[in-house]
């Protein structure tokens, strides 16, 4: 309670997207509790804050973000594919981990692309977890960033961590089957050998004060955009050198492919709907990072149907062809068995 009653004014940050009413609201000094109806009224698409820096409120800005769309068919169209992407990445998994189990063999799957990726899926459920659950980091974030809010999702954690469950499952079945004389290459030990320097580092300017735990995640991050443009390129390259891809699940690619087509889509959906083009120039990562999957996931199919396709066929077709000279074979053999039961005698020929 205080002597004189807590005056507030609420400011807008884009007066051109949003009209309020009331912009001021004066609180009884002898209330605990008020209730204050807000009317919005939206001019425009685009996102801003609302926002007051009264001293009821500590030392912090209270803010609300508000987002104003242009079409709600677009709206829950745009939910729609987010849903749609999230389970066909989700799924896009188990093809490759079921190939193998189906061969009982890793042969033609790149360990380079499944230890880089078992990696990024650890780094990633890193910076959730860490951004989601834990204060220190939160308040961190809040306080480097005073308009924004945490944007992982629950979601963003469960996908994550299935992510990396079964891409570790896909790295034990790379132990457990026939792998040839696959191994991992130097390109893929190095990989992991500078990404734990630069963390080891990082954890250590952070022990000592001289950096946020913040930033710690955001490295982990940098080094999981990173795992994304390397992880294509040893199996692109391994393909080649095979002339097959054979081993490397198609499945998984074209439901990558969904999945990428999806995110795309539903980037520039919500940069129409919601009058915001600055969510794409202001982070061109995560539109490149789509672009650049989608390019490696194409020339995989390109190898797949196009280059190496008739060479899948002869293949197939040379195995069964060695088969069927097997069962020749062992059919000559066992009608000389049966004449060698045929024995001539006094110019006759007689059974035993």
């Amino acid at each position: 309670k205080t002597e004189e009653n807590l005056n507030i004014s609420i400011k807008v940050q884009h007066r051109d997207n949003l009209l309020i009413s009331p912009e001021f609201i004066e609180i009884d000094s002898n209330t605990t509790e008020t209730k204050v109806l807000i009317e919005l009224q939206a001019l425009k698409a685009g996102e801003t804050n609302l926002y007051t820096n009264s001293s009821a409120f500590g030392s912090k800005q209270a803010f609300i973000t508000v987002q104003i769309y242009k079409n709600q068919a677009i709206e829950i169209l745009s939910i729609i594919i987010g849903w749609a992407y999230f389970f066909t990445w989700s799924i896009s998994f188990y093809p490759q981990a079921y190939e193998n189990y189906k061969r009982r063999s890793v042969v033609g799957l790149n360990f380079d692309f499944v230890v880089v990726n078992i990696t990024g899926y650890v780094l990633y459920s890193m910076f959730n977890l860490g951004l989601y659950y834990i204060p220190a980091i939160r308040v961190q974030y809040e306080e480097r960033y005073p308009f924004s809010i945490v944007s992982v999702l629950l979601n963003d954690i469960v996908f994550g961590i299935h992510a990396f469950a079964i891409t570790a499952y896909t790295g034990l079945q790379c132990i457990w089957y026939d792998r040839g004389d696959q191994t991992i290459s130097w390109f893929g030990k190095w990989f992991h050998y500078i990404s734990a320097g630069i963390m080891a580092v990082t954890a250590v300017m952070c022990f000592v004060g001289y950096m946020l735990w913040l930033d710690f995640l955001y490295i982990c991050s940098y080094i999981k955009l990173s795992v994304t443009f390397c992880k294509y390129g040893p199996q692109a390259i391994m393909n080649y050198r095979r002339q097959s891809t054979e081993g490397w699940s198609i499945t998984t690619v074209l439901l990558d492919i969904a999945g990428g087509i999806c995110s795309v889509l539903q980037m520039f959906m919500n940069a129409y709907n919601y009058e915001k083009w600055a969510w794409i120039l202001e982070n061109p990562t995560k539109l490149w990072l789509g672009v650049f999957s989608l390019l490696f996931d194409f020339f995989f199919v390109f190898q797949h149907y196009c280059l190496y396709n008739k060479k899948h066929k002869n293949r197939r077709q040379a195995n069964s062809d060695a088969k069927t000279e097997m069962a020749l074979s062992e059919k000559e053999c066992l009608k000389i068995s049966e004449d060698d039961k045929l024995k001539p005698e006094n110019g006759n020929i007689i059974k035993d």
